[in-house]
Parts: C-alpha cells; structure tokens; sequence
C-alpha cells in the first residue's frame, strides 16, 4: 500500500522535531543515494549541511528574518538597495487592501518561497490572498527542509512595491555565493522562458565555470552586467561575518537592489553540480569540526 504524501511530510517533521541531523541524512540519501558525511565533509552540499547543523543559529536567524534583514541593511547604510516598503503587519486583518496600491509585492518574514505578487489589485481575489495568508502564515518553515535557522522566527507580513522594469524586460538576478567574506561564484539564469534557459556559474571575472551539468552556448561579454563591480562590492561587505553566505541580489533597470541573504542555497541538495567541482567549492570552506559543538534543535519556541 502506498503512503499518502500528506503522510510522509507529517512523519518527516516529526523526525526533524527529534533530530535535526537524522532528517538532513534522510534528505541527503533521497537525493544523493549515498550517505552525509558530517564527521569529514568534502563537497559543497556536505560542507553546507554541516554548518546548518553546528553554526550559530540564532546570529543566522537576525538575517534569515526579513524584517530583521530589511533593519540591518539599513544599519550598514544600504537602504537605497531595498524595495520602497508599504508597511509590516503582525495580523492579516490588519491588511486593508483597498488602500494597496495597483501593483505590490507580499512576503512572509519566515520562511523561503513565501510571496505572492500582485500585478494588477482589480483581478486579485481578496478571500482567497487572506487564506493563501494564513497558510503560509501558519508554516513552521524550519520543518521542511530541517533548516534550524529558520525556526523561532516571528511570523510578519511585508509589503513592497513591486519593482519592475520600465521597458519589460526581465529582472536580472545575481546570486552570489561568498566564502570566508570573498565573493567566489555568481549564479544566475539567462534567457528564461525560452528553450535556451539555463542557469550558469560564473566567476567573478564573468567567465563560466562549467560547473553545472546543464550546458548550452554563452556569450559572457553580451551577458556581463554593467552593475558587475557595484554586485560584488555589495556581497563582500555583507558577507563579512559569515563562514559561508549567498547574497542574492537583483538589478531593474540599471539600479541594484537587494533580495534575501541565503545560508542553505537548494537546501544543500544540489545535484546539478558536477561531483569534482562539488569538491572544489568545499575546499573553499575551512569549518571548524574539531571543536566541540552540540548540534541545533528546530522546535519552534515563543516569539
């Protein structure tokens, strides 16, 4: 007999309430077929799941939260880098949308994924927005993908406006994956929505890495962005603090503007790296597995 999904996602969070690493390892060998190494890791998943096990987690959490992020970019002074903000709400009830503009853009503080963007306010349907709310409201974003710096964090609604392009054409995203402070990998997606799509590793020179299995013909100098410099100058100072961070940044017409800082980028279950260049990024990571550590917990306690 088959298992229901609504199932196995329920037993699957519970293992993740008991231990954290027991479910990584589940997570791991569903993808990889092969067994999570925490005690000598190697590639760049490994080295990844292991610093979302043993790193601080509550230092994590002041970035993860989107609100606390939105508080510390403008802290550092990169406010200009932030959508224009319509307002925070700890209450979906709290949310008049008559008062909304045309165009904006939902998000939850707590978790990845969690957005609902509204292009035009005549064809949204207010009922539904509040429930699609609610339930997202109501996830414990930590138990999906047993990500413990996702837990404990208070559950609010942002409003931005929406930036988009004036001319149409497509948001450039950059995410850029930082190693001890330095600014190593851009990943972004060229040509969307077409049969040529692919997303690409690029240095910071703007030379391919062909680190991906998916390869199709790329012309770096006709994707360069003129922003290049002003991106990487951008993730090495927000970066600083971190053993290892992607900082995802985006540019709308000319002008940059900042996403999300993420710390377990696919979960750490990337497979669409080759296994030699998985290894070469993990030797990019120096970790700290001798000292004694106790692994972290992801049951959610009071706000």
């Amino acid at each position: 007999m088959q298992i229901p999904v609504h199932a196995k996602r329920y037993a699957f969070t519970q293992v993740v309430k008991l231990s954290p690493i027991a479910a990584s390892k589940l997570l791991y060998w569903n993808r990889f077929k092969t067994r999570l190494n925490l005690e000598n890791p190697k590639t760049f998943n490994e080295k990844l799941m292991w610093l979302k096990l043993f790193e601080d987690v509550e230092f994590k959490r002041r970035f993860i939260d989107k609100v606390k992020a939105r508080e510390y970019m403008i802290t550092v002074g990169y406010n200009y880098l932030l959508p224009p903000l319509i307002g925070i709400f700890d209450e979906i009830e709290d949310i008049i949308f008559e008062q909304l503009p045309r165009k904006f853009v939902l998000k939850c503080s707590h978790g990845e994924g969690m957005t609902i963007v509204c292009e035009n306010k005549r064809e949204m349907d207010y009922r539904e927005t509040r429930q699609h709310l609610a339930e997202m409201m109501a996830t414990d974003y930590s138990l999906k993908y047993a990500e413990p710096h996702y837990s404990s964090i208070f559950p609010r609604i942002i409003i931005e406006r929406l930036i988009e392009s004036s001319t149409g054409d497509d948001v450039k995203e950059y995410n850029i994956h930082c190693f001890h402070g330095v600014p190593k990998i851009i990943e972004s997606t060229f040509d969307r929505f077409t049969p040529k799509e692919q997303t690409l590793m690029l240095t910071p020179d703007w030379f391919n890495t062909n680190y991906l299995k998916k390869k199709h013909p790329f012309d770096e100098a006709k994707a360069r962005p003129a922003q290049l410099d002003e991106l990487l100058a951008i993730a090495k100072k927000l970066s600083k603090p971190f053993t290892y961070v992607r900082i995802d940044l985006k540019v709308v017409d000319e002008k940059v503007y900042f996403n999300n800082f993420t710390f377990t980028p696919d979960a750490c279950l990337n497979n669409q790296m080759q296994e030699d260049d998985s290894l070469k990024l993990g030797q990019w990571l120096d970790l700290d597995i001798g000292k004694s550590r106790h692994p972290v917990t992801v049951a959610r306690s009071k706000y």
